[in-house]
């Protein structure tokens, strides 16, 4: 072999022996992974009657269903209520627009729990398509209507001509929505704010994953208050 073939030889095998040690030496790059998104978008509503015993008591346990299994809220009433108290009767104010379903203790003790419905003229509930950190769920949004539940009271509140008067010995847990102060969602949770435009502070905001159960309040609401708006999308 010449010099030269030998040095053409050296060199390429010296070429050869750097490239394969930069390939051993790179680490592999992991591979990127999919953004979660997130979005909202208005889903068409259809309500209808419910079925069987009474519209409020039917409304009223499938809302605190829907609070205690929702994934999202921080609440204690609905498993108060959904572990010490039965159903009991209805009230509902001589304009309409509010109403009270009662729970009594199962103790037989002088406790009470209830939900507390208000829906003013120019009430309306939308629903929507809601898509959080790539998991898909659901959402009311009522617009000028509260739903508070109440655990612990000693006795049921009675029509004051302008609003439901609780009792001032015991008038009970409240937990509200539709706050303008607070929320009833956890800090982590990103709810109600990722409604965006849809929903404003002081809006009745319901989120679950479960669709069949907030469709039931849906058909509750509209049947309970029929001054309840339900625009229609097309």
């Amino acid at each position: 072999m010449t010099g030269r073939r030998l040095l053409r030889t050296l060199v390429s095998t010296a070429v050869i022996g750097a490239l394969l040690a930069g390939c051993a030496g790179k680490t592999p790059e992991a591979p990127v992974k999919p953004k979660l998104e997130n979005s909202v978008t208005p889903k068409p509503l259809q309500v209808g009657q419910l079925q069987g015993y009474g519209q409020e008591q039917q409304l009223a346990l499938a809302l605190v269903s829907h609070y205690l299994g929702a994934p999202l809220y921080r609440v204690s009433n609905p498993m108060q209520i959904s572990r010490d108290y039965r159903i009991g009767g209805a009230m509902k104010s001589p304009n309409g627009n509010q109403a009270v379903i009662l729970f009594r203790a199962l103790d037989d003790t002088q406790r009470w729990a209830m939900v507390t419905l208000s829906v003013q003229p120019g009430a309306v509930m939308n629903a929507f398509d809601v898509v959080r950190n790539g998991q898909p769920g659901y959402a009311l949004v009522l617009k000028n209507a509260r739903i508070c539940t109440v655990e612990g009271a000693d006795n049921p509140p009675v029509w004051g001509g302008s609003g439901w008067a609780f009792s001032q010995t015991g008038p009970g847990r409240f937990e509200c929505s539709g706050q303008t102060k607070g929320s009833l969602y956890q800090s982590y949770s990103g709810m109600p704010g990722m409604m965006g435009a849809y929903a404003e502070s002081g809006d009745t905001v319901l989120y679950d994953e479960r669709w069949p159960l907030l469709q039931a309040v849906a058909n509750g609401m509209a049947a309970l208050f029929p001054n309840l708006q339900v625009p229609k999308i097309r």
